[in-house]
């Protein structure tokens, strides 16, 4: 990761930020994808996140931040709702993707061309892929995240060679960002 970006995340998690609403966009993706139990990763998932929410629907849920704070957050947030999930801190620009195999990848506001790229053969067979990530276009009308966070049109499905893709749409969503969604197979 970029020098800073732990102190920065931890920061920004301690200061009580929640993220930007792809909440709910990763969950509508995964609707009705996953068997119960399924084995789930959660790409920079902490502070907000999906992982509790999948924890709470039964889910074997593992959360990977670089930082403590926003881990211990995504703990609290499945404790209040009444589930547990297992946290990995890492910092993905020098440690591997946690080892699978896993059910289903999510990766929402975070990129990491090389991540992406780890993430077919982290999937178990018939494991799938959900991102949510800003694209360029997002700058039109908002000054972050900052260019080197986007993907370019189109670009996304790119990312993650080997999957079959799913569902695809680039467009400007409810929270005022023009983001990619994606759903991949393996």
């Amino acid at each position: 990761m970029a020098a800073g970006d732990r102190e920065r995340w931890t920061e920004t998690w301690a200061a009580g930020h929640r993220g930007t609403g792809h909440g709910s966009a990763v969950l509508d993706l995964l609707a009705g994808r996953l068997d119960p139990g399924s084995r789930v990763l959660d790409v920079g998932g902490g502070g907000a996140g999906t992982g509790p929410e999948l924890a709470a629907a039964g889910h074997e849920v593992t959360v990977v931040d670089v930082s403590d704070v926003g881990l211990a957050a995504a703990l609290d947030a499945a404790a209040e709702r009444e589930a547990t999930l297992t946290t990995i801190e890492a910092d993905l620009d020098t440690d591997p993707l946690p080892a699978g195999p896993w059910d289903a990848v999510i990766v929402a506001n975070f990129l990491h061309r090389g991540v992406m790229a780890a993430i077919p053969d982290a999937l178990a067979p018939s494991g799938i892929l959900v991102a949510v990530i800003a694209t360029e276009a997002n700058l039109d009308r908002n000054d972050r995240p900052s260019r080197i966070h986007l993907v370019a049109a189109d670009e996304l499905p790119t990312l993650a060679p080997g999957l079959t893709v799913l569902e695809h749409s680039e467009s400007w969503r409810d929270n005022g960002r023009h983001e990619a969604h994606l759903v991949a197979r393996r």
